[in-house]
């Protein structure tokens, strides 16, 4: 068994700035993660991160920005912190050697991008999550911090009301091990591939806060999941990045004429839009980044031209893109507050696997790498913290038994003639229609009564695959777990909230209702179902 002081769960941006700011602060400190960090989900963001780095720009117009994306559910202290540290941790990521785009002056170039009101957004041409996630993982080799890859956590090891560690599955030899911590980090990103087909990359599956879950911390605002407006939607679905709004591509009918008035909007209202252009006459909608022009198309976004011609088979240069809305990243997850401390001791959660309260109800675009990167600081820092005041606690040895009987059971004996593939599949369709960009209470009441069904036949399935070593079999199974049980959650909280905001929307409760439901929805497992509560929003008012 492995001891630390403080244990990372997730190679993603999030993740490795927590492991790096963690042993900044003298903590001994490893990472865990079940694909190797440059595989992680980070590296599809590729519109850059804000930062309030202009003339123009503050970091009270920045808040004001990310509040407004938020739609009336963001804890302003949050929002209002996060926005005034940014700058520094931009800063930080460009002397660590991120070659962020220069103006003429030869400072941080800034894009326009979605809804901030200030040109605040760096960028790395639209290469820019895949970049930042390079840099960051070389820091975090530098640091020499002990890094098991291709290891799948199976379980949290609470005892009491504390976190002492996990247990997790090393795919390369098939061995189930424990990994003693005094304070354990979730950084393993969102959820949404539970939505197919969705922009999000094969491991997004929500481990992280099933993990949570299951150990008894609280999700919160799980109905709020983002939509991204500018996707190819054939095959696995191919991300545009949505700056390319901002430097002047339109959004067409089949005619080739825009049909947007404006499109410096918050995401959701993008979506939305282009749901309903779609739905009421338009047809199929495109996206014409002819308008760009060649020369400024090939320099600033190579890489969604390459990804276009070889995915779609389309030139940008002179072509436009089909595209459609796609579920892209959650708003909600693990209960944290602003340093990502957990309902359970010694238990920490960033990025997206962490709901701290800066998005709200929605998240403002460029500000998904900047969060993981400032919050990854704060929360490794935090976590060294309670590590270094925390007793030290025997890891409950049983546990590792326990485990060992479960992943035993789930192997071998008769098979059902169903699969994880075949059930995820369902999954992913029933998702999208009924507990997609718009909703009603209709289509959520037969999500509810469907999901129990996909449940069932989850739990008679076999792993055939006896071996341990690699065995994908085995993960897409225990995957799949978490991706039921998180369905269930978000159309449970979708359900309740009888209303529109931010990106859920209910087309039964089309306006804001206020006076009953400013407030955030709070789910937690009690006696095997999840039971769902309100909290009120926190943070100075004004």
């Amino acid at each position: 068994m492995q001891e630390f002081d403080v244990l990372v769960v997730g190679g993603g941006a999030s993740g490795l700035r927590a492991a790096i700011a963690a042993k900044h602060a003298g903590a001994s400190v490893a990472l865990i993660t079940k694909v190797h960090p440059l595989r992680t989900n980070t590296a599809i963001a590729q519109g850059g991160l804000n930062a309030p780095l202009g003339k123009d720009d503050s970091a009270e117009i920045f808040a004001g920005d990310t509040l407004l994306a938020g739609d009336g559910l963001c804890d302003r202290n949050v929002a209002r912190t996060f926005a005034q540290e940014a700058s520094a941790d931009v800063i930080w990521l460009e002397r660590m050697g991120v070659p962020f785009n220069r103006d003429q002056e030869g400072r941080l170039d800034r894009r326009p991008f979605g809804s901030n009101s200030r040109r605040r957004t760096c960028y790395a041409d639209d290469r820019t999550g895949h970049i930042v996630l390079q840099v960051l993982h070389e820091q975090f080799q530098r640091h020499q911090i002990p890094s098991f890859e291709e290891w799948f956590v199976t379980s949290l090891a609470v005892d009491g009301d504390s976190c002492l560690g996990v247990l997790a599955l090393g795919l390369r030899s098939g061995r189930l091990d424990a990994f003693a911590a005094r304070a354990v980090i979730l950084a393993a990103g969102g959820f949404t591939r539970l939505y197919l087909p969705s922009t999000a990359s094969l491991g997004t599956t929500g481990d992280g806060q099933s993990l949570a879950y299951k150990a008894g911390a609280r999700l919160m605002d799980m109905e709020m999941i983002q939509f991204h407006p500018t996707v190819f939607p054939k095959g696995q679905g191919l991300l545009i990045t949505e700056s390319v709004l901002g430097e002047g591509a339109e959004i067409v009918n089949d005619k080739g004429e825009a049909i947007l008035a404006s499109k410096a909007v918050p995401r959701h209202t993008l979506s939305v839009s282009l749901h309903e252009a779609m739905q009421n006459g338009s047809g199929s909608v495109a996206l014409d980044l002819k308008r760009i022009g060649k020369e400024k198309l090939m320099s600033r976004f190579p890489q969604t031209a390459e990804s276009a011609r070889t995915v779609a088979g389309i030139d940008i240069t002179k072509e436009s893109v089909p595209i459609m809305p796609l579920a892209h990243r959650p708003m909600g997850g693990i209960e944290t507050n602003a340093v990502g401390e957990t309902s359970i001791a010694g238990l920490f959660a960033v990025g997206e696997c962490a709901c701290n309260g800066l998005n709200g109800a929605g998240r403002l675009a460029g500000n998904t790498l900047t969060e993981a990167v400032t919050f990854g600081r704060k929360v490794g820092e935090a976590a060294a913290r309670y590590a270094k005041g925390a007793a030290k606690r025997g890891f409950p040895a049983a546990k590792l038994t326990d485990e060992e009987r479960r992943l035993a059971s789930i192997s071998g004996g008769g098979s059902s003639g169903d699969s994880p593939g075949k059930i995820h599949s369902e999954l992913g369709k029933l998702m999208n229609e009924k507990v997609g960009l718009v909703r009603n209470g209709a289509g959520l009441k037969e999500a509810l009564e469907r999901i129990p069904g996909l449940k069932e036949r989850y739990r008679k399935i076999r792993v055939r695959n006896p071996s341990r070593i690699y065995n994908y079999e085995l993960t897409s199974y225990l995957e799949l777990e978490s991706m039921l049980n998180l369905a269930e959650i978000v159309t449970l909280a979708a359900q309740a909230r009888t209303e529109s905001r931010g990106a859920h929307r209910r087309a039964d409760f089309p306006g804001r209702d206020d006076k009953s439901w400013s407030c955030h929805t709070v789910v937690s497992l009690v006696k095997g179902d999840p039971q769902l509560r309100t909290k009120p929003v926190t943070g100075e008012r004004s």
